[in-house]
């Protein structure tokens, strides 16, 4: 297998050489060099054209935005993964690039002291490498890309991504019929926040059920994201609270690091924010959530599978399926990581596959909405 080439660039010597030497110990993985500033990270991606790069923001004489408009500017094949620091300023920067085009993020710990730090680094890297989704036919024909993310998922047998589901009812090209939910809920990881924006962009009307969101994230920056979807919104977005009572034309987003459901309270449906153990290894979980609204909304609800690795969602569709509840999902060309969705359609709890671009109208279509745009739907 040829490995995959990576560029670290990091203003710092201390995490540059603690980033090379964590990249180094994982097998597959080969180490190209190191940069400490933007200019020299362009230098060092035109010249020896890294399959990655992990990226810090901060960096004298070009910053990494600049290195992320570059290469997006030049359409370079090449993936940016922002290390990012775990602070509100951080949060925004990351969301900033991730709008802009970078892949994904990773955080980096305020100190590298002790062996758990380091460790944590490495896991977040085995799980963004281990789940690029390559197109190296123009380039290098010599690699399979379905062994290469197999083998890092191998190389995390503890965590695994993607295991077999016993697929339920096939619903192969059956489009969703026009439905009347009482909410609608999404899942989603990797690329989550690039599709959530061009969802949320594209909706016309005012939605007249709540949503709520479970995407992949640490603490802090789903706040921001909220905020990120809520600026190009005609539905209001926030970071979900505990004691929120589900409101039309308003969008809940799980908080990072912990977990979301939905209970009946003495006034309604509300959300409930905990601190549960993670769910399919994950905090916030979409299992967790979707497991609680299928017994608050029955058949009232639409789910939707967007971009994301791993497994995650699968079984809380397959309870909310048992009462009928339709499903679409993002299609692999628009996907970031063709994940998440692709386990959901292979179990057969797919309804309808759609791109991004088109995913509002499906949800408008679904929720039997008209067709009119608003100057202001708020």
């Amino acid at each position: 297998m040829v490995p995959l080439r990576l560029l670290v660039v990091d203003d710092s010597a201390m995490y540059r050489q603690a980033l090379q030497n964590i990249v180094t110990a994982i097998p597959g993985v080969e180490c190209i060099g190191v940069a400490c500033d933007g200019k020299e990270a362009m230098k060092k991606i035109l010249s020896d054209k890294p399959d990655v790069v992990t990226l810090d923001m901060e960096m004298p004489v070009m910053t990494g935005m600049e290195v992320i408009k570059a290469v997006i500017a030049k359409k370079l094949n090449t993936k940016l993964i922002i290390v990012s620091s775990c602070s509100q300023t951080g949060a925004e920067v990351a969301i900033n690039a991730l709008k802009l085009g970078a892949y994904d993020f990773i955080t980096k710990p305020n100190r590298l002291g002790g062996l758990g730090a380091k460790e944590n680094i490495r896991q977040q890297l085995l799980e963004k490498i281990g789940t690029l989704n390559f197109d190296f036919k123009a380039t290098r024909h010599d690699r399979n890309v379905d062994s290469y993310g197999a083998a890092y998922r191998e190389s995390i047998r503890q965590k695994d991504l993607a295991p077999a589901v016993k697929p339920v009812a096939e619903h192969s090209g059956l489009a969703v019929e026009a439905v009347r939910p009482k909410a609608v809920v999404m899942g989603c990881s990797t690329g989550g926040p690039k599709a959530l924006l061009k969802l949320f962009s594209g909706l016309q009307c005012p939605i007249d059920v709540p949503i709520f969101i479970v995407q992949h994230m640490p603490p802090m920056f789903t706040e921001t994201l909220a905020k990120s979807i809520d600026e190009i919104s005609a539905v209001s977005v926030k970071e979900a609270s505990s004691g929120d009572k589900p409101l039309p034309n308003h969008a809940y987003i799980a908080p990072g690091g912990r977990q979301m459901k939905l209970v009946q309270g003495r006034e309604g449906v509300e959300i409930k924010i905990t601190d549960d153990e993670p769910d399919n290894f994950c905090k916030p979980s979409v299992d967790y959530f979707f497991s609680s609204v299928a017994g608050i909304y029955q058949a009232g609800v639409l789910g939707v599978i967007l971009s994301g690795m791993g497994d995650d969602g699968c079984e809380g569709l397959r309870k909310m399926k048992r009462y009928g509840v339709k499903v679409l999902a993002q299609d692999e060309q628009s996907c970031v990581v063709y994940g998440m969705p692709r386990v959901a359609k292979e179990a057969g709890l797919v309804d309808q596959q759609v791109s991004i671009e088109k995913m509002s109208s499906a949800i408008e279509d679904a929720l039997k909405l008209p067709r009119k745009r608003l100057k202001s739907a708020r």
